[in-house]
């Protein structure tokens, strides 16, 4: 296919037909990269109502970056322009759209910054602050030792892990909780304490 057909199909898509989707099928065998070409080989499968056409319009759905103005173009609302320059060569493929939708996405975008959704953002960041400092909080109390939760297994964990110091302290509780156990636990005490001094 040259290109003065490609142009013709192009601005007038009632004239594909049978003969152009052989010659528009070979086009897209012989350059795969070219969108403008599985497009129209897409819309010219559409009018001769090919049993092909879910399974390219899947491939040519993902070569698009706009499948909006896809579906336009192959449900006849929005027509393909051929861009030229003064020696008539084409420079370029888009598809028209005669509706204003960029314009409209331009004016959500300045509505959304307009409208101060920055300072929710700020918000939810403080938010968040908040939230890491009870985090923090809570993770500090988690590790103060409660005088409740103190044996005497944990107690001799302590001393088995070496850690004297909160051994003798777990134990010197122990004794003011068991007074009936004092005696045990301060020979406990003084043999951590010896334990500790030869270390």
């Amino acid at each position: 296919m040259n290109r003065n057909h490609f142009t013709k199909y192009l601005q007038n898509t009632t004239l594909l037909n049978h003969d152009s989707l052989e010659q528009l099928r070979i086009l897209t065998t012989e350059s795969p990269w070219f969108q403008a070409g599985w497009i129209l080989y897409l819309k010219n499968l559409k009018a001769v109502d090919s049993p092909q056409f879910e399974e390219v319009l899947k491939k040519v759905a993902v070569m698009v970056p706009d499948r909006k103005q896809l579906y336009k173009f192959l449900n006849d609302e929005i027509q393909f322009s051929v861009e030229t320059t003064e020696n008539e060569q084409m420079s370029g493929y888009s598809l028209d759209n005669n509706s204003s939708e960029g314009h409209q996405g331009n004016a959500l975008i300045d509505r959304f910054l307009n409208s101060g959704a920055g300072n929710s953002i700020r918000a939810n960041q403080r938010t968040q602050l908040t939230e890491s400092a009870v985090n923090k909080d809570i993770l500090e109390k988690s590790v103060i030792e409660n005088d409740e939760l103190v044996t005497e297994t944990l107690a001799n964990i302590y001393f088995h892990q070496k850690n004297y110091e909160k051994a003798i302290k777990a134990f010197k509780k122990l004794s003011l909780k068991y007074p009936e156990k004092n005696i045990y636990f301060a020979s406990r005490i003084k043999e951590i304490e010896v334990i500790k001094n030869n270390t």
